[in-house]
């Protein structure tokens, strides 16, 4: 069944492919972006796409973007290498009452294992990998690590929510996708996804 989908982080590597898939399945799309000259023709020219142009610190015109129709949330927002405090959480904080305010059915928040799910069991290549994130990531750790923590105390009776957690992307869009919890031995590093932590399903 075709939905509208609100995407944020639409012009990452990502978020594109995303926005492709989504678009090959007959979905409609409201991207919600900075730049919009970062998106390929074939996505912001499509008669199934409306962009919106705006920052995560405009909340007047994320606003308008949700409220202009889609039903489901969908976000790859994440720090850029020179980003200080943690944007994307605080700006989250502000994005949920709205899509909670519009009836949305749905928000999916791209995040890391610097968050821990409850049904993690861990394992030394992950607990190396955030260790590393803390050294070098600048505020990439206290960023997904509050993402994560406010993603998970959400109410899910007022919104649907998973929190999709990826590790190193390297097998491309046509790999396959696997959903698994750190340490259960179907984890690797260059899969689509250590989780999803899902509330609500």
């Amino acid at each position: 069944m075709a939905v509208h989908i609100l995407v944020i982080g639409a012009t990452g590597p990502s978020g594109l492919e995303f926005c492709k898939a989504a678009l090959l399945q007959g979905h409609t799309l409201t991207l919600y972006v900075r730049s919009p000259a970062k998106l390929p023709d074939e996505i912001r020219n499509s008669a199934n796409v409306s962009v919106v142009k705006g920052t995560l610190e405009d909340i007047a015109s994320f606003r308008r973007a949700a409220t202009s129709g889609p039903t489901i949330f969908v976000s790859f927002a994440g720090p850029v290498s020179k980003s200080k405090g943690t944007p994307v959480t605080d700006a989250m904080k502000h994005i949920f009452p709205i899509l909670v305010e519009s009836h949305y059915e749905r928000a999916m928040v791209l995040g890391t294992c610097s968050y821990p799910a409850p049904l993690d069991k861990g394992g030394l290549k992950w607990k190396a990998s955030v260790i590393l994130v803390k050294i070098i990531g600048g505020s990439a750790y206290d960023e997904f690590r509050g993402l994560g923590e406010f993603v998970a105390s959400q109410d899910v009776s007022q919104l649907k929510w998973t929190l999709f957690r990826v590790p190193f992307l390297t097998n491309g869009p046509n790999a396959p996708v696997t959903a698994s919890y750190t340490g259960t031995g179907d984890d690797e590093f260059g899969d689509l996804g250590i989780g999803p932590y899902n509330r609500g399903l």
